[in-house]
């Protein structure tokens, strides 16, 4: 497991595949598999936290551009099973202590936000099309515009993602992300006519800056999961593959 925090008031990080678990550590029920197991490896985690599973919020992820917040009544939703998850949602976020959230990713890159002068914790999922519909830009406008929080103060996590070196796309594609409200030329290296290599995770990382917060208060996990390495789960490379979890908690 890659820990971002764990400090009296706050642990957060990321699952790793794990061949010596069951279902290689798998955390997503939608991912087929034994649910059973699954169950079992968030389990594992909840002990290891020391947070009772029925305390973890999950969203049904649809590469939507939909932020939720979340209250107590939500605890337990999506922990074990699926079709209680939060419905069509890809950003949750809460001030309330004592509850989970979590994205399950492969290849789509993860984010976290906390924020420690407002008490509110936020997790992101965004493949390519979240990142075309600004899922983490919207959130941030959310998050300042809604919940009062100064960018300033917030800090960052992008998680294990598909690398640029790695990140291969159409056309079609790029045409999608240039319509973003930026420059994303940094972003995309063109190899021919007809495809390109795409950053991710920096596009995600400019997103956060222009919404202003602190370059030095967002870390960028470098592991690329497409890579061969048994610690990660890569939909792109296998096809058929579980997900890791890239989770944050608020202590209580």
């Amino acid at each position: 497991m890659i820990i971002w925090k764990n400090q009296s008031s706050l642990i957060a990080g990321t699952t790793l595949r794990d061949q010596n678990q069951p279902e290689y550590n798998n955390m997503a029920l939608h991912c087929g598999g034994d649910s059973t197991a699954i169950i079992d490896n968030r389990k594992h985690l909840a002990k290891r936290i020391e947070l009772p599973l029925e305390r973890f919020v999950f969203a049904n992820q649809t590469h939507s551009d939909h932020i939720i917040k979340i209250n107590e009544k939500d605890a337990g939703k999506g922990a074990l099973d699926k079709n209680d998850a939060i419905p069509d949602c890809d950003a949750l976020y809460t001030r309330s202590t004592n509850l989970l959230l979590g994205v399950f990713t492969a290849d789509c890159v993860p984010i976290l936000i906390y924020d420690p002068m407002e008490k509110l914790i936020c997790a992101i999922h965004s493949g390519w099309m979240g990142t075309v519909k600004q899922i983490t830009a919207k959130t941030m406008h959310t998050l300042t515009q809604k919940e009062g929080c100064d960018p300033k103060h917030l800090h960052a996590y992008i998680g294990p993602a598909i690398a640029a070196h790695s990140f291969e796309v159409g056309m079609e594609v790029v045409e999608q992300l240039q319509t973003l409200p930026f420059d994303v030329s940094p972003f995309i290296r063109l190899k021919n006519s007809e495809k390109a290599l795409v950053d991710n995770k920096g596009l995600n990382q400019e997103m956060l800056i222009r919404s202003g917060v602190p370059k030095e208060n967002i870390t960028v996990d470098k592991n690329d999961t497409f890579a061969k390495n048994e610690s990660f789960f890569s939909y792109r490379r296998d096809h058929h593959c579980g997900r890791h979890l890239s989770f944050i908690v608020q202590k209580g």
